[in-house]
């Protein structure tokens, strides 16, 4: 992978009914294309350790804020299967974290690496294809 070969392309983001999910799945993407452009750096013999740390960061920091944002609004709309939505969220919460204080502890860029650029993209696909494609479906009558 390299910048022209980001973790995700914005083209590989499935669009959902709902634009604002489309709009924050986009940002999120931006900053884990963003981390993986320095753990590319870092390979290369550049590492950047606080940058790294700083963009793990803001993508976690933006990560809650999704997160909390499409709970509230499956909680204030009653969206019936809210419990086991919510749950994988907290679910990719606890990973993330796992994986935030690993990297503090350690600073492993091969364990922070293979979840950058293999475990994250495949879940965040299968997660967005399935869970907040339905969510977003049943939101859609509700916001944009």
């Amino acid at each position: 992978m390299s910048e022209q070969n980001p973790v995700m392309a914005p083209d590989d983001i499935p669009g959902i009914a709902v634009g604002s999910m489309n709009d924050t799945h986009h940002e999120e993407v931006a900053l884990v294309n963003a981390l993986g452009a320095l753990l590319l750096e870092a390979r290369n013999g550049n590492p950047d350790l606080d940058a790294i740390g700083q963009a793990l960061d803001a993508w976690i920091s933006h990560t809650e804020t999704h997160f909390e944002r499409e709970n509230r609004l499956m909680q204030e709309y009653g969206f019936p299967p809210f419990p086991v939505h919510a749950q994988e969220h907290a679910s990719a919460l606890d990973n993330l974290h796992r994986i935030q204080t690993s990297w503090r502890d350690s600073q492993n860029l091969d364990e922070l690496g293979n979840y950058v650029f293999n475990t994250w993209p495949q879940w965040f696909q299968m997660h967005v294809n399935s869970m907040d494609n339905v969510t977003a479906q049943f939101l859609s009558n509700f916001v944009d």
